[in-house]
């Protein structure tokens, strides 16, 4: 199990979801759920109510974040809002996903995740014009302002990532 250290951002969680009557609304919305059962977003909240514990299984990571489970809920309970924040607790002690450091790293000195990108080549083909793209000062201010870049340092300190 993972060491909590943030009982008030859990304890606010677990307020969140107590108008939840369990109707399942949500799983049944969920688009991740209908391909993978095995992910149940309600079931990831539900364990963190039972225990008080975030488990570094990582299942937070596999919301798609369309909202249709806050959409469709008969109490307005925001899985969807839910799950950032348990992904942001989980972020904080380390338990984020492969691959993103490098991905903060790539934002940061390009001010894209990818340079090259078949939105632009499909663009292209139909003559539309190329989406204007952020550079990298502008996207580095919004990651310094969400804390993304703090992120990026506490995952470099641990030697995870790209320098």
């Amino acid at each position: 199990m993972t060491d909590t250290k943030t009982p008030e951002e859990i304890e606010s969680i677990i307020e969140s979801i107590r108008p939840c009557f369990q109707c399942g609304i949500c799983a049944s919305s969920c688009p991740v759920f209908r391909v993978a059962p095995e992910i149940n977003p309600r079931h990831a909240i539900d364990e963190i109510v039972k225990t008080g514990v975030i488990e570094p299984d990582g299942t937070e990571w596999s919301c798609a974040y369309c909202l249709m489970c806050e959409q469709r809920c008969p109490m307005g309970v925001s899985l969807a809002h839910l799950l950032v924040a348990v992904k942001n607790i989980s972020t904080e002690k380390g338990n984020a996903p492969e691959g993103l450091p490098e991905i903060i790293h790539s934002i940061l000195s390009t001010g894209v995740i990818a340079q090259d990108s078949d939105l632009d080549k499909m663009r292209e083909k139909y003559d539309l014009p190329p989406l204007k793209r952020p550079t990298a000062k502008e996207v580095r201010k919004v990651l310094e302002l969400t804390g993304a870049t703090d992120l990026l340092e506490l995952y470099q300190s641990k030697g995870v990532g790209s320098d």
